[in-house]
């Protein structure tokens, strides 16, 4: 199955409690819905036929794109807010055309608003999509605390390398739960603020990794699977009613891992970039 076309329609969770524990009641057990289908596959549509206007009025259309390759990725260094360099020069590259590709968007496929968190390579990255939009801007996403690792390259750690992608990589470090968790509450913040709209979030792959076990109510673990997300990447998910019962909403991918902005070098790069981070997470 092409993953960028395949449709997959999900329940929608509910948080509560420690942050490091997802607390699931009785109806969001780990039971696939009856009714899961895949849309077929191969499809070639252009980018104004994913949605059709009657879909984007009735709910909310969500793009979480990866942020464009940085100096951290390049130096395989450990990097939140306080030690991010930004984007490298093809970084800055990536991000100018996936802006150019939503900007060109059908208008009601283009973003009302554009989030990001206030890490640089993911601030840099949502900028030019904000400005080519004419939209605001607001980095107010949450990022995962990375404690006394901050800074440090994935050789060089303050303690011995986790074992399990799901651990922390030092003291004061968040553990995938606890960083998928803050992930969920923000995204759960968004769909209320913003029903009925189109948001680009610019984030990380940890965000959309950590997106999708929340909206598919998976516990937040990547110790048994794990996904490619390419730089700039879209992937895009709605949250619509059930057929026509208007008290059951949940959320649909549409596509994932949408890098087809960038030209075939650009894109290789992009690729590899994405296949290098599967070593660590």
């Amino acid at each position: 199955m092409n993953p960028r076309h395949a449709t997959v329609e999900l329940r929608t969770p509910t948080l509560s409690g420690n942050p490091d524990t997802l607390v699931i009641s009785p109806a969001q057990e780990r039971t696939p819905p009856r009714d899961m289908h895949t849309t077929p596959t191969g499809s070639t549509r252009p980018d104004e036929s994913i949605t059709t206007g009657s879909h984007r009025a009735r709910g909310l259309q969500l793009l979480l794109i990866r942020h464009g390759e940085s100096w951290s990725n390049i130096e395989n260094t450990i990097s939140g807010r306080t030690t991010c360099r930004g984007l490298t020069d093809l970084g800055h590259r990536q991000a100018r055309a996936v802006a150019d590709r939503l900007a060109a968007a059908e208008t009601l496929l283009r973003p009302t608003i554009v989030y990001s968190t206030a890490v640089p390579r993911a601030e840099q990255t949502a900028a030019p999509i904000a400005e080519a939009l004419e939209v605001e801007l607001r980095t107010e996403f949450p990022y995962q605390e990375h404690g006394a690792a901050e800074g440090r390259t994935r050789h060089r750690l303050p303690s011995a390398p986790p074992v399990s992608p799901d651990e922390p990589v030092g003291p004061g470090a968040d553990s995938w739960a606890s960083g998928a968790v803050r992930v969920a509450k923000m995204l759960d913040i968004l769909t209320a603020r913003h029903h009925g709209d189109t948001i680009a979030l610019v984030c990380h792959r940890e965000t959309i990794l950590a997106a999708a076990q929340h909206f598919q109510c998976i516990v937040p673990t990547l110790h048994y699977a794990t996904a490619e997300v390419d730089y700039t990447a879209i992937t895009e998910w709605h949250r619509r009613p059930r057929g026509s019962d208007p008290r059951h909403w949940r959320w649909s991918l549409i596509r994932h891992n949408d890098n087809r902005h960038l030209p075939g070098p650009d894109q290789a790069s992009a690729t590899l970039g994405s296949r290098r981070a599967l070593e660590h997470f």
